[in-house]
Order: structure tokens, then C-alpha cells, then sequence
């Protein structure tokens, strides 16, 4: 199931200038077991508000180490603090033998930790309310509808279940910011290691840094 960013936006009447980017990790990407990680984030910036629009990009993954608790961004300007608003994904439970139910869209059980005076959506900063090590992002399942290659530390695994599944949307209110702001860099973390807290931003874990393209103004008319 995929969720539209745009339907997170708030509602302004007449014209609207954003600036849209989308980030990705670069190919070849790996956990620190060499299992491949992969993960794309879509932003949107707005008078006073973000949506980001998160997904992990890693089809039928073998373990934990490959689903994503996190995704660190910066921007060009504007303030560096905000609130979470709206956020949704698809919540998914997988089961012993890789296949999975779906329980439907709810909330990501993501926090917004602002403590580095910028912006970092993770779900194992349970100090601000998230809830992992469940509700780790994770991608599809094989072409066979299973997650076949999946071991005990997702299929079955109690403390990591449910995942969010598909993508994940989230609105963060930000008081003060302009459209012309961009988002000049992201960094996305795997695992259910949680990643210290630096002055500068997480550090630690599996991380990948973002490769960004985007920023052009686009319009919303009445």
C-alpha cells in the first residue's frame, strides 16, 4: 500500500510554491554484515511545514540489519526545530516461514528528535515516544508474495513485530520556514541498533548517506 504526500499537506487557499527533492542511497550500499541496504526519501518543502515521504527500497530482505529505523536531514536555511504531525504507513506482521499479514494504515510509531538543531525521523528513540525496535521500515517481499529469505530476527520475531511496510509518511510542522528552503543532505540508518546522538546529528550503526536532486519550485493553484 502507498500513500500520497501530498494528502498530508495542510490546506491553503490560492497559490502555493514548493520545493520538492527526493534523496536516495547509493548503489551498493551494505550492513555491516555485507547485506545490501536501500532506501529512498521524497521531501517536500512548504511555508511552515515538511512531508517527507520514506521507503525501503530493499525487496525480500534476510535480516533486521536491512530494515530501516531512521532517516537524518539538513536544510539550506530557516529554522531547525519542529513537531511531528500526520504520519502513516501500512503495519505489516511477518510470520514464521516469511509469509505476512496486513493490518492496515496507522501510525508509523516514528519519533522527530530535534536535538542536533536538525531533523531526525527515527523509530528507536523511544526516550521521544518511539516504539522500536517494532515498526522498523521494511521493503517488499519477494516475487514470490513471501518473504522467503527472511531468518528469525524478522519472520516470527516478536520484538520486531509489526514492521511498517510500503512507504512511510510523515508532515513535521515547522513554524518560521520558507518554500525557498532545500534539503541539502540526508542520511538514512539500518538495524535495530539505535545511533548515538552527536552535535552535529546521529552517529554510529549502518548508515548510508543520500545522493540529492531536486529543489525546483513547483505550484499548487486554488
Amino acid at each position: 500500500m502507498r500513500f500520497n504526500s501530498l494528502a498530508l499537506l495542510p490546506f491553503i487557499a490560492g497559490a502555493m510554491m514548493l520545493s520538492a527533492q527526493n534523496c536516495t542511497t547509493p548503489s551498493g550500499s551494505a550492513d555491516s554484515s555485507g547485506e545490501a541496504v536501500a532506501a529512498t526519501a521524497n521531501f517536500t518543502v512548504g511555508d511552515g511545514f515538511i512531508t517527507v515521504t520514506v521507503q525501503n527500497t530493499q525487496a525480500d530482505p534476510r535480516s533486521a540489519g536491512q530494515l530501516l529505523n531512521g532517516v537524518f536531514f539538513t536544510l539550506s536555511t530557516g529554522p531547525t526545530t519542529g513537531t511531528l504531525g500526520s504520519n502513516s504507513s501500512n503495519i505489516r506482521r511477518v510470520n514464521q516461514g516469511g509469509s505476512f499479514t496486513d493490518l492496515g494504515p496507522n501510525s508509523t510509531g516514528w519519533a522527530l528528535d530535534n536535538s542536533s538543531g536538525n531533523f531526525f525521523l527515527c523509530v528507536l528513540c523511544t526516550d521521544l515516544g518511539g516504539l522500536g525496535p517494532s515498526h522498523l521500515l521494511i521493503g517488499d517481499p519477494a516475487t514470490s508474495g513471501t518473504y522467503a529469505s527472511a531468518n528469525r530476527s524478522i519472520a516470527g520475531n516478536r520484538p520486531h513485530n509489526p514492521f511498517d511496510a510500503g512507504t512511510a509518511t510523515f508532515l513535521i510542522n515547522v513554524p518560521g520556514l520558507s518554500s525557498t528552503a532545500t534539503v541539502t543532505g540526508a542520511t538514512f540508518f539500518f538495524s535495530t541498533a539505535a545511533p548515538e546522538n552527536g552535535p552535529n546529528g546521529p552517529t554510529g550503526g549502518t548508515s548510508a548517506t543520500g545522493s540529492c536532486q531536486g529543489g525546483v519550485g513547483v505550484g499548487l493553484g486554488d
